[in-house]
């Protein structure tokens, strides 16, 4: 992109955080309690309970993440204007996709910690990673569909010429 603008941004980080609340942390939710079920020994015995922590788990993403959101905004802008010379996609989608990583350990880290201390080790590590994995594939997945090609509209002479082919047929 040869310009980057507060538009840009905007649009782009608002289209990761819907990647996020509504496809990835969703995603990621179900399978960190299917994982976490099973490591414990319980199984799936309680259905309930399982589809009761994702519902919480993904309510309290999207809570949570809107304040990423904000945090992101000014990180997001001033690296699109970094990148804005760097025609390659994919070194766009890995930029932000790191990007967005990054600040959902440190801030999902912080919020760990706030609630429960430094004693919870396990979980200090285990949801900031979990959420690092789903923020960095919700602006990988939004990054990969913001920067598509755009289709270039036919010139006038081959819409004319088209429009000729039409009438003598």
């Amino acid at each position: 992109m040869d310009t980057w603008g507060l538009n840009e941004t905007g649009r782009l980080v608002g289209r990761s955080y819907v990647w996020l609340a509504g496809v990835t942390a969703p995603i990621g939710a179900v399978v960190f309690s299917v994982l976490a079920a099973v490591n414990s020994g319980g199984g799936l015995d309680d259905l309930n309970q399982t589809l009761w922590l994702v519902i919480v788990t993904v309510v309290a993403t999207a809570v949570f993440a809107l304040g990423g959101a904000a945090v992101a905004l000014p990180c997001t802008y001033l690296l699109g204007r970094a990148l804005r010379r760097v025609r390659s996609r994919g070194a766009h989608t890995a930029a932000h996709a790191t990007l967005a990583g990054l600040l959902a350990l440190v801030t999902s880290s912080l919020v760990v910690l706030w609630f429960s201390g430094p004693s919870s080790l396990p979980a200090v590590v285990s949801f900031p990673l979990g959420m690092s994995v789903a923020a960095g594939m919700a602006a990988a997945i939004a990054t990969w569909r913001f920067l598509r090609p755009v289709a270039e509209p036919e010139s006038e002479p081959d819409q004319a010429a088209d429009a000729d082919a039409a009438l003598r047929a």
